[in-house]
């Protein structure tokens, strides 16, 4: 027995044995990997654009079918890549595993590196036991055997060849998904039994292998979308195909022929772009397949979708102080056509085309340029649909931008008008402008450019005696008017038109302001102070490379050329050498000079000549910036993060159009109420200084401040210009105050040029750092100046400690004439003018807040405090803060004070709104009324006849309750709420009218794809919905469902839905269902109310036992404890504060605050559950059946 078991054992070992041997015999089926690219393996292949490499395959047994490894040497970068490998040693006979030698073929050599691999001759065929190479670019080199096809195709090449559509039906909508096809197309052999065997490559990697087709099917060998997004791939990928001939469906060939590389997708024709300078470039985009996208079929039409290639500059964030770019859109949108057009997609050039784009440079306009290369990326939409994801979250390849820097003419230049005027163009021609030539009252262009409709008007007053001085200074853009007036006792800073919002403006200090042009050209304006209330301006206009060669005006020329700067307006030139200090250039001064009545006069204040400005809209393009699909657009070509070094921007804010018409027309009548008798000005009598005493004066005062030599040596440009105006004024004046304001000028000057110039800055950053941080005037010796801040010692203000702030501002009027309407406008604040209103002012403003009801009653009151905040010398607001709760309409009471013991007079203002209410001021007693056939709900303006959100019962009905919503269920109309509530909140009330119109303009294409984004979201719901297994689901069902999903916006446009009841005897058996569910709801509903009934009847029993024993000593305590406080609550028959008489001392301290509706008062209030004050008892006892 026992060996009988070991007879069995060893049986069972041995064949254990042999069939672990069997498996492991590479010759078997199964046991041996088929190794790939055979065709690119001829040694007469020559290495391609992507090359075979060995490195990463597995050491394992390999077998190739019709091919074996070649024992010949091939020549350097055959068999389809760059290093070939082939077999040295004699192929080992019949049945014999043995380990041979195979060759690297090198440079120098044809066995550069050796490898050690095992080759079995299995009889038939090799098998090869293979190493991954060391080095890439290298691979096993095989040659076809005896059965292959000694011939091979000319040439191939991967085109477009057509498109296939699948067709989804979702009932109501049909869904046309697309695919395009490539094609691989060759000349075929003239024997017609021979088979092609095609391999489809795709950025290196095979997607198809083996695809075989015959001489009648040569249409076959394509590549489709579906394929491609299969393997992950999308367009803008380079695709090849391989072909070789062979005669049998499962054998390679021996021979094969690449195609050449074709890029499918969107190519950049350009991929580096020059631009010059704030100037433009254009890229080109061509398409090299048609984009073909879904298409939605509704009954009546057909939409499909577009595909967007969106723009950005990657590692940006939009506030960056590099140079930048910047386009007229941030997408270019490229279209394709419905299935019903689907012809048009055969005929190249509907789609073949060049798309062409503007490409912007812009910067911050400093002298160096930061930052001169970009890189500009590009990346399509997302796309819907199967066969188009090819298309979307594509990719294109990177732009690179150079930025040319050529034009340097306007680097370092300026043009000025400092005190009496010294004047100076772009170009550095000096010259006086007196009263002859500046003529007081008169405007004069001072910097006009034409082309980029931008110019600079200034109008002149007299200053001391004989000399003139700019007084106002009016900037414009298009449609934006910047204005400082002060001559003559104006007060003026402001906006009096912004439509393009294309001017930046930013308040530096109380009196200094810069004006920045969209074109980057900024203005400096400085406001001085001459004697008690004389005010003059000084101005600089700084120009960019968009100025050269196309500037005029009292600033001449910019085109580094002296000799032109007298241009006059007719065009005639004045010769620079005829004129001196003493003999200016009148005629050229006068012939800026603008006529009376001229309609090109900014500075007249004329809405006529504001009504006529051309907007930049007309010769213009706004330019965008994209930042993490955020597109910002305007007509600004410079970055703003420079103007973030000191102060803040003043922004355009003009209020309503009654009230900015009410506003100019007040500064018009201010203007012609001023008399003008500027040779009546008193003269102060100074003694006369000649030149050597005036320059001694100036000299000395320029450098005690030590910072002038030094902006003098390391301030490229600046020179000692204001030195010699400050000698010839003093000269002429003898008044030694006139050099601080000169050495103020040279310092701001300074300052400016060290932020223009990148260079002075990165040589001397400490020096450059404390002069840009000096404070203005130097604190007037009355503050301490900190990082380019004064702190101001106590009873002075404003920017250079030089105000007088013990005393309020004085104020002259309130916006709007004290009435806002919130309507139209945001009501957010009280905005005051006078003199003045200052930095560091400290100005506190007291407000007192007064509630009014409907009948013009005061309903609460409360006081606050803000702090005044400046806009201008001229202007500056009060905070206001509203009561959580609404009501019909709210004044505001308010007062200025300083150090809390000087106030100034109280001013009121009223808050209400027009759309449903008229404010009346008769003889100082103002009166609110609502207007008929509307409703005032909690702040809310309400046409008669509107019902409450989708509540059909809430109605508000003015002739019952004009204040309330009443639960009315009878009317079977409905309006809807947003064409008729006025929130107080909105800042702007659209007419209807209005909003036909804008949707009468709509652009077609926007309302296609409005239409297409719905249906796609009704087909997106529908593959989401679980498909129904019941059997009763029929076409009317479906239809029905469709009908229920369908997007409202597609009905609305014109899109028509007729459903037809495909099955009578189903029809009539839901009629009857839903006949019987409607008998069992009527059922339902009167048990609910006969049950409700009943409960009421207990509780109202309960109810009127609990009164019946509180009804003598509680009700007396309460009704003499009301008698004592003071009523503020509408529905009480108690006496109502008004206005005038209402005495705080009558509050309990919890009512002298406002607060929430929702807190609890601390007065002791009548108890609501009360009824017998509302009814009488005997209708109780009806009512709740008590005996």
């Amino acid at each position: 027995m026992i060996f009988e078991s070991k007879k069995l054992s060893s049986f069972l070992g041995i064949f254990i044995l042999a069939a672990s041997t069997s498996a492991q015999d590479p010759c078997l089926d199964g046991n041996a990997l088929d190794l790939d690219n055979l065709a690119k393996r001829s040694p007469f292949y020559a290495v391609d654009s992507t090359p075979l490499c060995d490195r990463y395959i597995s050491e394992a047994w390999y077998k190739a079918d019709y091919y074996m490894m070649s024992t010949s040497a091939p020549s350097l970068a055959n068999c389809g890549t760059t290093y070939p490998i082939w077999l040295r040693d004699p192929i080992p006979s019949n049945g014999l595993n043995k380990t041979l030698t195979a060759c690297e073929v090198g440079f120098f050599n044809n066995c550069t590196r050796p490898y050690d691999i095992n080759v079995k001759n299995c009889s038939s065929f090799l098998v090869y036991k293979l190493k991954p190479s060391d080095v890439c670019n290298s691979a096993y080199c095989f040659e076809p055997s005896n059965q292959c096809v000694n011939e091979s195709i000319a040439e191939a090449h991967v085109s477009f060849h057509n498109i296939t559509w699948k067709k989804n039906d979702f009932g109501y909508i049909k869904q046309y998904d697309p695919s395009v096809n490539l094609i691989c197309s060759f000349t075929p052999s003239d024997d017609d039994s021979l088979l092609y065997h095609i391999d489809w490559y795709v950025d290196n990697m095979a997607v198809i292998q083996g695809q075989t087709v015959d001489k009648w099917s040569l249409d076959d060998a394509i590549l489709s979308a579906t394929v491609l997004s299969k393997a992950e791939k999308k367009m803008n990928s380079w695709i090849h195909c391989v072909v070789g001939i062979k005669k049998f469906k499962n054998m390679f060939p021996c021979f094969s022929t690449s195609s050449d590389l074709f890029f499918a997708g969107i190519e950049v024709l350009n991929d580096t772009l020059s631009i010059e300078r704030n100037s433009n470039a254009t890229l080109m985009l061509r398409t090299t397949i048609p984009i073909v996208l879904e298409t939605i079929e509704t009954s009546s039409s057909q939409v499909t979708s577009q595909i967007d290639v969106e723009l950005s500059f990657p590692g940006s964030t939009g506030m960056s102080c590099q140079s930048q770019s910047s386009f007229r859109q941030c997408k270019v949108t490229i279209k394709s056509f419905l299935y019903n057009d689907r012809q048009l997609y055969e005929n190249p050039s509907n789609w073949y085309n060049v798309t062409s784009m503007l490409i912007h440079n812009y910067d911050q306009h400093k002298y160096d340029l930061a930052g001169p290369k970009l890189v500009l990326r590009l990346k399509t939409s997302n796309t819907n649909g199967e066969g188009t994801k090819i298309y979307g979250n594509v990719t294109l390849h990177d732009v690179q931008i150079n930025i040319l820097d050529k034009k340097t003419e306007w680097k370092g230049k300026r043009c000025s008008s400092y005190a009496d005027p010294h004047q100076r163009t772009f170009d550095g021609y000096k010259y006086e402008c007196q009263d002859t030539g500046c003529i007081a009252g008169k405007t004069y262009i001072f910097y006009r450019n034409k082309e980029q409709l931008q110019e600079v008007q200034v109008r002149h007053g007299s200053c001391w005696g004989r000399p003139r001085c700019v007084c106002a200074v009016a900037a414009r853009s298009g449609q934006d008017v910047f204005t400082i007036d002060a001559c003559n006792g104006s007060q003026y800073i402001n906006f009096p038109i912004c439509n393009d919002k294309a001017l930046k403006v930013i308040k530096e200090t109380d009196k200094v302001y810069k004006i920045i042009f969209p074109t980057g050209t900024f203005l400096k304006v400085y406001i001085y102070n001459y004697g008690s209330s004389f005010w003059y301006i000084n101005v600089e206009v700084y120009p960019t490379v968009s100025d050269v060669g196309r500037t005029s005006g009292l600033c001449g020329v910019l085109d580094n050329d002296r000799t032109n700067d007298l241009r006059r307006r007719d065009g005639t030139q004045d010769n620079i050498h005829s004129y001196s200090y003493y003999n200016p250039p009148d005629d050229f001064s006068l012939s800026w000079q603008l006529p009376v009545g001229s309609v090109d006069d900014l500075l007249s204040m004329s809405t006529t000549v504001f009504d006529q400005l051309t907007p930049l809209a007309t010769y213009l393009y706004k330019l965008c910036t994209c930042y993490d699909k955020i597109t910002h657009c305007s007509y600004r070509k410079y970055t703003l993060c420079e103007t973030n070094v000191r102060g803040r921007e003043y922004h355009c804010v003009l209020h309503s159009s009654s009230r900015k018409k009410r506003d100019l027309e007040f500064f018009t009548r201010l203007q012609e109420n001023i008399d003008i008798k500027t040779e009546e000005l008193v003269r102060i009598k100074r003694q006369a200084l000649n030149e050597v005493d005036a320059y001694d004066i100036c000299n000395e005062a320029f450098q005690q401040s030590a910072y002038f030599d030094t902006c003098l040596q390391i301030v490229p440009n600046f020179s000692n210009e204001t030195l010699v105006n400050c000698i010839n004024d003093l000269v002429m004046t003898g008044n030694h105050n006139l050099t601080q304001l000169h050495l103020d000028t040279a310092l701001g000057q300074c300052q400016t040029y060290i932020l223009l110039n990148h260079t002075a800055v990165n040589e001397h950053p400490d020096v450059t750092t404390v002069i840009v941080n000096l404070c203005p005037n130097n604190c007037s010796n009355r503050g301490v100046c900190s990082s380019g801040q004064c702190n101001c010692d106590y009873g002075f203000g404003g920017s250079d400690c030089s105000f007088d702030v013990l005393s309020p501002p004085t104020i002259t009027r309130l916006s709007g004439d004290g009435v806002c309407d919130k309507s139209t406008e945001l009501c957010d604040e009280i905005t005051v003018y006078g003199s003045y209103f200052l930095e560091n002012m400290r100005t506190t403003c007291h407000v007192t807040r007064e509630e009014m009801s409907e009948n013009n009653v005061i309903a609460s009151r409360i006081s606050y405090t803000v702090d005044l905040q400046e806009r201008t010398l001229y202007e500056g607001f009060c905070g206001l803060k509203y009561a959580q709760e609404s009501t019909f309409y709210t004044s505001f009471n308010f007062n200025l004070f300083n150090n809390g013991t000087q106030f100034s007079p109280q001013y009121t203002v009223y808050i209400y709104q027009s759309a449903c209410q008229t404010f009346q001021n008769i003889s100082g007693n103002i009166k609110v009324t609502l207007q008929s056939g509307y409703c005032y709900i909690n702040g809310t303006c309400i046409q008669s006849g509107t019902f409450k959100s989708n509540d059909s019962c809430w109605q508000c009905l003015a002739s019952s309750n004009a204040f309330d919503w009443i639960l009315d269920c009878t009317s079977t109309e409905t309006t809807p709420m947003s064409a008729t509530f006025h929130t107080a909140s909105s800042t702007i009330s659209t007419p209807p009218s209005a909003i036909a119109s804008t949707t009468s303009i709509e652009n077609t294409s926007s309302k296609t794809q409005t239409i297409y984004s719905s249906a796609r979201t009704t087909i997106n719901s529908e593959l989401e919905t679980p498909v129904s297994t019941t059997k009763q689901h029929d076409k009317t069902s479906t239809a029905s469902a469709t009908a229920s999903y369908l997007p409202t916006k597609m009905l609305s446009s014109g899109t028509t839905m007729t459903l037809r009841n495909t099955d009578d005897k189903e029809t009539n058996k839901q009629t009857i269902q839903e006949e019987g569910l409607s008998v069992a709801a009527i059922g339902l509903i009167v048990a609910i109310v006969v049950v409700s009934a009943v409960i009421f009847a207990i509780a109202g029993y309960m109810l009127k036992q609990k009164i019946s024993k509180k009804i003598d000593g509680e009700q007396l305590t309460l009704d003499n404890s009301i008698k004592n406080d003071q009523n503020i609550y509408l529905d009480s028959n108690r006496h109502m504060a008004t206005r005038g008489n209402l005495n705080p001392n009558n509050f309990l301290p919890a009512d002298k605050f406002s607060r929430p509706p929702s807190a609890t008062s601390t007065r002791m209030l009548p108890p609501h559950q009360d009824f017998r004050k509302m009814y009488d008892p005997n209708h109780l006892d009806k009512l709740f059946s008590a005996k």
